[in-house]
C-alpha cells in the first residue's frame, strides 16, 4: 500500500507568474472550510486543502519532466493552471498539463487567470497547446479571474476552494460570509469603541492649538480608515449598519464646527464621509437618510467649489453629489426636484468641459447627464423630449467612441444610447425607426464581442441586443427573420448559461428569448410548440426565483408570461380559462408594488387583463392616461378597447397611425383584418 500523501492540487505555472502562484498556494493551504459542508453528491466534504504542490525549480536541466514532478502529478487530485501569455508558451507548463491529462479528466483542471495578464487578452491566448488540444471544438474552459475587474481575490479563492471541495459556490459563499460576520464581531465592536472615544473627545475643551491639531489628525485618520480599510472589511460580510454608525459619528463630530471654521482638508474629508454615508443608506433602503446625507454632501462640495472657482476636481465632486441628490428625489417620487437636479448636474458638467475641453471623462459627464435626464422624461411619458435628449447624449457618446474606437466602455456607452433612442421611438409609435437604431447598436456590439471572444459578459450583452432586435422584427411583421435571429441568440445564451448556471443576468436574457419563442410559435400557427415554449419559460423563471428574489413579481418577466398564458388560452378557444387568468393578472397587479419606470408597461397589462375580462371601459381608463408613452402593443389594445366601447373613430385613427409607422405584428394584422374597421383602417398588410 502506498503510504505517500496525496496532494489536493498541483499548481502549474510559468515562473514569470511565481508571485501569483505563491498567492494561490498560501490562499488554499491556509483556508479552513466551514463545518458541515456537503458535496454536490450529498456527502460530507473535506475540511482542509493541504497539501498543495508547487514546484520551486526552473526545471531547466532536463528536456523532460523530472520524476518528482511526474510523481506529484500522479498523486494530485486536481491541477490548478495559472493562465497567462507566459504560461501558454512555457514548455514545462505544457508538459505538466499534457501529463496530467493522461490520467485525469478535463474537469479536474482549474484555470486561474494570472493577475498580470493584460486586459483584453483572450483566454485562448493564455492556454498551453496541450489543453487547447484537449478541449472540444469551439469550447473554452470556465476560468477564475482574480483581477480587480474580474472575480477579485476573495471570490476567486472561494471559486477554487468550491471546485476542490466539490461543493456549490453558493453554499461556500454563504457559510464564509456567516463565519466572516462572527470573526468581524470583535473588530466592529472595537471600531465602535474608537468612534465613541472620538465623540467623547469632542466634549473636552481644547486647551491648546496642539491638542486641536492632534484631534483633527485623529479624526481625519478615522475618516480615512472608514473610507478605506473599514469599508473593505465590513461590506463583504454585510455589516453596512456598523459602517453607517461610524459615518454618523464622524458627521456628528464635524457638525459641531461651523463650515467656515473648517479648512479645505477637513471639508473634503467631511464631504467624502457624507457621500459614503448616502451610498450606504441607499443600499440599506433608507431613502430619507440617504437624501439627507447627499444633501449635506452637496452643500459641502459646493462650499469647496466656491472657495476655488476654477478647480475642476472640486466642481466634479460637486456634480457627483448633485447627481446623487437628484437621484434620491426621483426615488422618492419628486419628479420636479429630480428634473431640476439632473439639469443642474448637466450645467456643472458643461462647466467642467469649458474649463478643460480635452478631458474625456469630463466630456462624458455631459453625455451621462443628458442620458439621466432622458430617462426621467421617458418615464414621465414625455417621449418626444426624451428622444431629443437621448439623441444629444448619443451624439456625445459617438464622438467619444470615434476618439477612442478600441475602448470597450465607449462602445457600450454608445450602444446604450442607441437603445434609449430606440425605446423612445417605440413609445412614440415609430417601430421602423426604432429598428434602425437597434440594428446599428446590435451590429456594433456583435463586432466588438467578436474581437474579445473570451469576454463572456460582453457576449451576453450582444446576444441580448440580438433578441431585442428580433422582437422589433416581429413587430414589423418580419416573422421568419425574427425567428432566425432569435434562434441564433438563444443557442449562444444556452451555451453561456451552461458555463455559469448561477449568472442571473444571463438567465434573464435566456428567459426573455424563451418568451419571444412563445410569441413566434403562437403567431406562426404552432400552438403546441407555443405551449411547450411557455412551459420552458416558466421553468427558467422558477430558477430565477430563489433567495431574495423568491417573492418578487416583475412586469417584464412574470407579467409578460401571464399575458402570454391568456393568449394561449384564447388560442385553445378556452374563454373561461382566459377570463380566470385575466382576473388573476389584475389581482396580481393590484397587489404588486409598482415602480415608476414600469408604469406604462403595467398600464398595458391592466389593459390586457380588463379587456380579456370584458371590462373595456376600465381598459380605456388604464391606457388613455398614458397615451403618449404607450408602445405599439399598448396602442393596439387601447384601439381594441375603443372598438368594444363603440368608439370606432378613435380606434381607426390609432390603427392607421400604427400601420403608417410600419407596425405589422401578426396579431395586430390578424385582429384588424377581421374587424369591422378593416375598410376604415386600410385593407391588407402594409408594405
Amino acid at each position: 500500500m502506498d503510504s505517500r500523501p496525496r496532494y489536493r492540487a498541483f499548481i502549474s505555472y510559468s515562473h514569470q507568474d511565481r508571485k501569483a502562484a505563491g498567492w494561490v498556494h498560501r490562499a488554499l493551504e491556509t483556508y479552513r472550510a466551514p463545518r458541515r459542508l456537503t458535496t454536490t453528491g450529498g456527502a460530507a466534504s473535506a475540511q482542509r486543502l493541504r497539501p498543495i504542490f508547487r514546484d520551486r525549480d526552473e526545471l531547466s536541466a532536463s528536456p523532460d519532466l523530472g520524476e518528482v514532478i511526474r510523481d506529484a502529478l500522479d498523486r494530485s487530485d486536481a491541477l490548478i493552471l495559472l493562465c497567462s501569455p507566459a504560461s501558454a508558451s512555457s514548455h514545462w507548463v505544457d508538459q505538466e498539463v499534457a501529463y496530467f491529462l493522461k490520467n485525469h479528466g478535463l474537469g479536474q483542471i482549474i484555470c486561474v487567470i494570472a493577475p498580470a495578464t493584460p486586459a483584453g487578452t483572450s483566454l485562448t491566448e493564455t492556454l498551453p497547446p496541450a489543453l487547447l488540444a484537449g478541449l472540444p471544438p469551439g469550447a473554452e474552459p470556465l476560468a477564475v479571474d482574480p483581477r480587480r475587474d474580474g472575480d477579485g481575490l476573495r471570490l476567486s479563492r472561494l471559486k477554487i476552494v468550491a471546485k476542490l471541495l466539490d461543493v456549490s459556490l453558493d453554499q461556500l459563499v454563504q457559510r464564509d460570509a456567516r463565519r466572516g460576520m462572527r470573526l468581524m464581531a470583535g473588530f466592529t465592536a472595537a471600531a465602535l469603541m474608537v468612534t465613541i472615544a472620538m465623540g467623547a473627545m469632542t466634549l473636552v475643551t481644547l486647551k491648546s492649538r496642539q491638542i486641536a491639531r492632534d484631534q483633527r489628525d485623529e479624526t481625519e485618520a478615522l475618516v480615512a480608515y472608514m473610507l478605506g480599510d473599514l469599508r473593505e472589511k465590513l461590506e463583504p460580510v454585510g455589516r453596512l449598519d456598523v459602517l453607517d454608525g461610524v459615518g454618523a459619528r464622524v458627521l456628528a463630530y464635524y457638525g459641531k464646527s461651523r463650515t467656515d471654521q473648517l479648512d479645505d482638508r477637513a471639508l473634503t474629508q467631511r464631504a467624502k464621509a457624507q457621500t459614503l454615508l448616502g451610498t450606504i443608506r441607499v443600499r440599506r433602503g433608507d431613502l430619507v437618510g440617504a437624501r439627507d446625507a447627499f444633501g449635506q454632501a452637496a452643500s459641502t462640495t459646493h462650499e469647496l467649489a466656491v472657495r476655488a472657482p476654477g478647480n475642476g476636481e472640486r466642481i466634479f465632486e460637486e456634480a457627483q453629489n448633485v447627481y446623487w441628490l437628484a437621484y434620491m428625489e426621483w426615488r422618492q417620487g419628486n419628479v420636479a426636484g429630480a428634473e431640476h437636479g439632473f439639469k443642474r448636474y448637466g450645467e456643472l458638467a458643461q462647466t467642467l468641459v469649458a474649463l478643460d475641453p480635452a478631458r474625456a471623462d469630463w466630456r462624458l459627464e455631459v453625455a451621462y447627464a443628458r442620458s439621466n435626464l432622458g430617462t426621467l422624461l421617458l418615464e414621465q411619458g414625455r417621449a418626444q423630449e426624451a428622444l431629443t435628449t437621448f439623441r444629444a447624449a448619443l451624439t456625445a457618446f459617438e464622438a467619444e467612441r470615434a476618439r477612442d474606437p478600441d475602448n470597450q466602455d465607449r462602445v457600450v456607452d454608445a450602444v446604450d444610447a442607441h437603445a434609449w433612442v430606440a425605446d423612445s421611438l417605440v413609445k412614440l409609435g415609430r417601430p421602423r425607426e426604432a429598428y434602425a437604431e437597434r440594428e446599428g447598436a446590435a451590429n456594433l456590439l456583435a463586432q466588438t464581442s467578436a474581437k474579445a471572444p473570451a469576454d463572456k459578459p460582453l457576449a451576453a450583452r450582444s446576444l441580448g441586443a440580438q433578441l431585442a432586435l428580433a422582437r422589433l422584427e416581429l413587430d414589423l411583421g418580419r416573422v421568419a427573420q425574427a425567428r432566425t435571429r432569435s434562434g441564433g441568440a438563444m443557442r449562444g445564451l444556452r451555451e453561456l448559461v451552461a458555463l455559469d448556471p448561477t449568472n442571473t443576468q444571463w438567465l434573464e436574457f435566456l428567459l426573455a428569448g424563451q418568451m419571444d419563442a412563445v410569441d413566434l410559435a403562437a403567431w406562426s400557427g404552432q400552438p403546441v410548440q407555443a405551449r411547450s415554449a411557455h412551459a420552458e419559460a416558466a421553468a427558467i423563471l422558477a430558477k430565477l426565483r430563489t433567495g431574495d428574489e423568491a417573492n418578487t413579481w416583475r412586469v417584464d418577466l412574470d407579467g409578460r408570461l401571464e399575458q402570454q398564458a391568456i393568449h394561449l388560452a384564447r388560442l385553445g378557444n378556452d374563454g373561461p380559462l382566459a377570463k380566470r387568468l385575466a382576473l388573476a393578472l389584475r389581482d396580481r397587479l393590484d397587489a404588486a408594488p409598482g415602480s415608476r419606470e414600469a408604469m406604462s408597461e403595467r398600464a398595458v397589462l391592466y389593459g390586457v387583463a380588463y379587456l380579456a375580462s370584458e371590462r373595456s371601459a376600465a381598459a380605456v381608463s388604464a391606457l388613455a392616461l398614458r397615451r403618449g408613452s404607450l408602445s405599439p402593443v399598448g396602442l393596439d389594445i387601447l384601439a381594441r378597447a375603443h372598438v368594444a366601447q363603440g368608439r370606432r373613430d378613435l380606434a381607426a385613427a390609432i390603427v392607421r397611425d400604427l400601420k403608417a409607422q410600419g407596425y405589422a405584428h401578426p396579431g395586430f394584422l390578424a385582429f384588424w383584418r377581421e374587424s369591422p374597421l378593416a375598410g376604415a383602417t386600410g385593407q391588407g398588410d402594409p408594405k
